[in-house]
Parts: structure tokens; C-alpha cells; sequence
């Protein structure tokens, strides 16, 4: 696409730092690494900074600053330890910022923005922060950060809502701005044949769930769902793709629940699409989102959905494609599943609904990429 290739010609070329939490496997991650490749090739410098993992570290980005920001984050423990990470990571980008020229700072979520707002004091760098989802009980914390940041930016008009309502968040300061989503790659029909059936084993469905796990993500509510259904679905198994802090915590917990020969603990996968392919049925349910990728990712492989009700979920997937359901409601996921998976032609329609709206706009990176480099250019006035 041309908007992906060449120079940045309506304008001059802009230094933009991208600041995460943690950079490892994730959907904020991926929205950072994929948007700084269409930076870059319209000329644009790039520098991340954050705490360093799986995707984005020292070996991947020459142009790469180690902050503690995870450490500032809940993960860095107790609130004096936070406090220290905070001053340090500030200290240290506040030392980068002085020596480097950054026309701007866009910072993923409250910890990075935190950092940022401290460390740009009296240096004119405008920040813009994106909210990609919190706990409802953390939305109002997230809102005093927001608005010391010159822009906040989140992919759901609902999590706007929240932000304004909630939060405290002027609504002119707010934008809503989706996540792109590079197409799947080609994959051999028999690949696909041959996952399924390894997964299947005996059975007779295929239920997958991709999603780090974390508390976020309420896979001890995917193993009491589990847990419900092989009683009244022997032939059903369940797939779960993804690692995490609470991975030898969420094993134990199956074990106890007796669900472990119903449900796989895949690890971490680099093809999502090819598990996607292989499913009858994708099955999210998190505790909050604000508009998760694996959604998007699923429509993209003909995957009807059933999610719990986050925030822009609910702006992702309706009758048509899948169920939407309270969430932490066991009982009423599971008859959602139910539901879809007991009428073979229904599925079959939500599936092909679900591969048309995967072609929408809104999901396009060759459009969103570019909402974001223009987005950056009125920020900096450029």
C-alpha cells in the first residue's frame, strides 16, 4: 500500500519515542512494534523505550531505552518499591531526553505515561497516552495521569465514555482511534486438518482461547466454564494458547478441577491463525479489555466469537457473529457456547459474518497506521 512505503513528504520527518510497560508478548506490544514499522518506512525515527522482554529489547532495537517502568507498574510490588522505580526510570528519561531532540512521546498505558509526564517537565515534549483497558476500579487512577498528557487515545468508544465519565478526562482531550491488524498468512489446509485433529483427539468441538495468562484475562473462569461443560459436552475440548505470570498457578488449578484431559495448555504460540483455523468456536473471558486483537484475529480466520462484555468487545462482535456475556457469568458462557455450537448452519453463517466484518476499515492497518501518523503531526503542529 502506498501509504505504508516511501517518505514522510507532507511534512518533515518526526522523532517519536513509543513507551510500553513491559514489552514482551501482547497486544499492546504488537500495536507499538507494527505501528514504528510504518513510521519508519515513511521516514520517521523511532526510539522505544520501557522494560525490556520477549519482543522488544536491546538485541531487536539498536535505538532502545531500558526504563524500569515495569517495576512501576502493580508487577514492581510494594508502593515504596514503586515509588523508587518511578524516580528512576523519570531520572534516567528525563537524562536521554535532554541530550536527544523528540518531537513527541506516546506512551502505552498509565505506568510509561506517568514516567513520561514526569520526566518532560519544562522540556515542551507533548505526550499522547493510549488506554488500552484496566479494571473498572482503575479507571479513575489512570484518568489523573491521562490528564496531565496532552491527548489520550484509546481503540473504544466505550473505554472513551469511561474515561470521560469515569475518569475525568476532558472530552476534547479524547480520541478514539482502532488497532490495526495485519491479515494471516497462507496456511496449508492439511496443517490445519493436522492440528485439529491432534487437538481433538476423540472429540467432537473445538473451543480455543488465546490470551496471556494473567488475571486480566480470567482464565480461572475459561477452567470453571470447563469445569460446567464436560458434563453435559464430554466430546468438547478446550485450547488455551498463551504464557504468563500465573501459568504454574492456572495448571494447578485445572489439575484440581479435574478439566485437564478437556483442556490444553498450548503455551505460547507464534501462529495464532493456523489454531484459529483449526476451531470451531474462539472463547475470550476476560475480566477487562478495551478492544482486543485475538477478536479481530479470530474474525480474520472465520472464528465466531463468544467474549465477555470489556468495554470495546462489545463493539466487536454481536448476534451476528458470536454472544457477547457479563462477565465472570459461568452459566451464562457456557449456554453462549451452547448456543452457537449446537446449530452447525448458524455457526457456519456467524463464521462467514465473522470473515466479512474482519475486512472492515476499521481493522485495516493501511488506514489506522496512517490516522496515527497524522494524529502525531497535529499533536507536534507540524
Amino acid at each position: 500500500m502506498a501509504a505504508e512505503r516511501g517518505v514522510a513528504t507532507d511534512g518533515k520527518s518526526l522523532h517519536v519515542m513509543e513507551l510500553g510497560t513491559l514489552l514482551g508478548v501482547g497486544g499492546i506490544t504488537r500495536h507499538m512494534v507494527a505501528l514504528t514499522g510504518h513510521l519508519r518506512a515513511r521516514g520517521h525515527r523511532v526510539t522505544f523505550a520501557g522494560s525490556p522482554d520477549a519482543w522488544v529489547n536491546g538485541a531487536t532495537e539498536a535505538d532502545f531505552l531500558d526504563l524500569p517502568i515495569f517495576q512501576v507498574s502493580s508487577g514492581g510490588g510494594g508502593l515504596p518499591r514503586r515509588l523508587w522505580a518511578t524516580a528512576r526510570a523519570a531520572i534516567r528519561l528525563r537524562r536521554w531526553l535532554r541530550t536527544h531532540r523528540v518531537d513527541l512521546m506516546h506512551a502505552h498505558d498509565s505506568a510509561p505515561a506517568l514516567v513520561a509526564n514526569l520526566a518532560r517537565k519544562g522540556l515542551g515534549v507533548p505526550l499522547i497516552v493510549t488506554y488500552h483497558g484496566s479494571e473498572p476500579e482503575r479507571v479513575a487512577g489512570f484518568g489523573r495521569i491521562a490528564r496531565a498528557c496532552d491527548l489520550v487515545v484509546t481503540p473504544s468508544h466505550r473505554s472513551a465514555e469511561d474515561l470521560a465519565s469515569l475518569g475525568g478526562v476532558p472530552p476534547d482531550r479524547l480520541k478514539v482511534l482502532g488497532l490495526g491488524v495485519d491479515p494471516p498468512p497462507a496456511v496449508a489446509d492439511d496443517r490445519i486438518s493436522a492440528l485439529r485433529h491432534r487437538l481433538l483427539g476423540d472429540g467432537e468441538r473445538l473451543i480455543v482461547t488465546i490470551a496471556r495468562l494473567t488475571r486480566q484475562k480470567g482464565i480461572d473462569i475459561l477452567i470453571d466454564c470447563v469445569a460446567r461443560l464436560k458434563e453435559t459436552r464430554p466430546g468438547w475440548r478446550f485450547a488455551l494458547a498463551g504464557d504468563g505470570f500465573e501459568e504454574a498457578e492456572l495448571k494447578a488449578l485445572a489439575e484440581r478441577r479435574g478439566v485437564l484431559g478437556h483442556l490444553t495448555f498450548l503455551g505460547r504460540t507464534s501462529e495464532p491463525h493456523l489454531l484459529l483455523r483449526a476451531a470451531d468456536l474462539f472463547l475470550l473471558t476476560s475480566r477487562w479489555e478495551a478492544l482486543p486483537f485475538t477478536i479481530v484475529e479470530a474474525f480474520q480466520a472465520g472464528c465466531p466469537a463468544v467474549a465477555t462484555a470489556c468495554s470495546g468487545v462489545v463493539e466487536l462482535i454481536d448476534d451476528r457473529v458470536g454472544r457477547v456475556v457479563s462477565v465472570g457469568d459461568v452459566p451464562a458462557i457456557c449456554a453462549a457456547v451452547e448456543e452457537v455450537l449446537a446449530d452447525e448452519g448458524r455457526r457456519r453463517a456467524m463464521a462467514a459474518a465473522a470473515l466479512a466484518r474482519a475486512g472492515e476499515e476499521r481493522f485495516d492497518p493501511g488506514w489506522v497506521h496512517p490516522q496515527f501518523e497524522r494524529l502525531y503531526r497535529e499533536v507536534v503542529r507540524c
